[in-house]
């Protein structure tokens, strides 16, 4: 059958709203449809890649090109914050004539299964969970005309236009199993997906991952998709996939995005010397929880490539960590950035303002918290409660604080969540005052000289000089916070 998989466009103003941060015009592969892509396509299937991330087309050409297609299946992939997008691509195609089915998949649908089919009745099917094994059943299935309702991971509505979430799929354990991502189904790749100059050291660049889930249970985090129990690619997958990334398409540098890919000591270690033993010269990022970042690990990712590791610190308060289930504390996270500089390795720290229980008091811990480490860079979110996601079912029962979600409008950068106690306008001003605090002060300038001896790191520095201009001096306003 021939599929079509579309990962649905996400605007700048989507993402950043009032902050106007839209010249941050970075994009990484979908490596959901990749992954997906390729193991359809190892059964059989002709399947085709329409990133609408890298293009800047209309609706109308949206629906003209899709319809040109002449897909057998069309299968959308949407995080809540591309959804709506997601939805107006389907009912245009089924108002332009489209009779063939659309699948949705992803982390929104994964969460709020129900909600989202009642919503969007443009969608034909969904798929809960891991895609590979289920989407493939599921197009089995209506390619023979038989029914789904024993398709373990599938949402559907029957004949009385009931909505029914089948049971659910045991994750794949073997993902070694799953053949390599369809990175040849992309357009113009990698030149089309350009890189974070923070996260990305030389040009071209990319993003993998070899490893799903997570085993922390941050209530902010939602792990609908991958669960919670870790499974890994070994490591002669991962270089497998890094050895067919830089022969075939000459990458150089890795964002590796394993929610923490520092966890399974024995593999990073297999990786690692194979990279230092194969002499491959790539640089790299990763993310790393603080529990896991010992000298012994990260000197020896320092020896094999890596430059940057990004932190979750989320709070200088210890009751806030301990609250939204960080499974750390300062004194934990004091000792995981030290250990980041000791082996010569940059660090950002990730912090996110308004959690419940949130104060000006805690607010000023927090900036106080964050002047204290030895940090390189400083970002800093507003608390988004994700459907799905524990905090979201503790919101929704309390009475202590009051906020109206809207599916369009969340986003890490958008206020639309207020504590109790707390205003908008004061979280803006901590924002304000903690990149100031964090940014003005000599070592961090000095720190950015280096960059100036090459032209990506003169952009580097002129982009975050303009970004840092605008957050400090924006206005924002809150549209969708209300006490009922």
């Amino acid at each position: 059958m021939k599929i079509l998989l579309i990962n649905p466009p996400t605007s700048f103003e989507q993402i950043y709203g009032d902050w106007d941060l839209g010249e941050l015009d970075t994009y990484s592969p979908p490596l959901g449809i990749l992954h997906i892509a390729g193991y359809i396509r190892e059964h059989h299937h002709q399947v085709h890649i329409l990133d609408l991330q890298c293009k800047t087309w209309d609706l109308d050409m949206i629906i003209r090109h899709t319809l040109s297609a002449k897909p057998d299946i069309i299968g959308l992939s949407a995080m809540t914050i591309n959804c709506i997008n997601a939805n107006k691509i389907a009912t245009g195609l089924k108002n332009g004539g489209l009779q063939a089915p659309i699948v949705l998949g992803g982390a929104h649908i994964s969460a709020v299964p129900v909600e989202t089919l009642e919503r969007f009745e443009g969608i034909d099917y969904g798929v809960v969970g891991e895609g590979e094994i289920t989407f493939l059943e599921l197009i089995e299935r209506i390619r023979s005309n038989q029914s789904v309702e024993d398709v373990k991971g599938v949402a559907w509505r029957n004949k009385k236009g009931q909505i029914i979430i089948n049971e659910p799929r045991d994750l794949i354990e073997n993902l070694d199993s799953l053949p390599l991502p369809a990175w040849d189904l992309l357009e113009n790749f990698p030149k089309s997906y350009p890189s974070s100059l923070l996260e990305s050291k030389r040009l071209p660049s990319t993003a993998i991952m070899t490893s799903r889930g997570c085993p922390f249970s941050c209530t902010f985090c939602d792990h609908r998709v991958f669960g919670s129990q870790v499974r890994h690619n070994s490591a002669n997958y991962a270089m497998n996939m890094i050895r067919h990334l830089k022969n075939e398409y000459g990458i150089r540098d890795l964002m590796i995005l394993d929610d923490n890919f520092l966890i399974n000591k024995q593999k990073l270690f297999d990786i690692s010397n194979a990279m230092i033993a194969e002499r491959l010269d790539l640089t790299w990022y990763c993310l790393g929880h603080v529990r896991s970042m010992t000298m012994e690990t990260l000197a020896k990712i320092k020896e094999a490539g890596c430059w940057f590791v990004e932190v979750g610190v989320e709070s200088g308060n210890d009751q806030i960590l301990k609250h939204i289930k960080k499974n750390a504390n300062k004194a934990r996270i004091r000792e995981a950035i030290k250990n980041a500089k000791t082996a010569g390795l940059k660090t950002k720290g990730n912090f996110i303002f308004g959690f419940p229980g949130e104060t000006e008091e805690t607010l000023e811990e927090t900036i106080k918290f964050a002047l204290e480490l030895d940090l390189d860079f400083f970002q800093q979110n507003f608390l988004t409660i994700w459907p799905g996601c524990e905090l979201s079912a503790e919101i929704s029962n309390s009475r202590a604080e009051f906020y109206k979600p809207d599916w369009g409008k969340l986003a890490h950068q958008r206020i639309t969540f207020v504590p109790l106690g707390m205003t908008q306008q004061g979280l803006i001003r901590a924002s304000k005052k903690a990149f100031r605090k964090f940014y003005l002060r000599p070592r961090i300038l000095l720190g950015l000289l280096p960059q100036l001896a090459s032209l990506r790191g003169i952009k580097l520095s002129l982009t975050a000089s303009y970004v840092f201009l605008k957050t400090i001096f924006r206005k924002s306003e809150v549209h969708w916070v209300t006490k009922d």
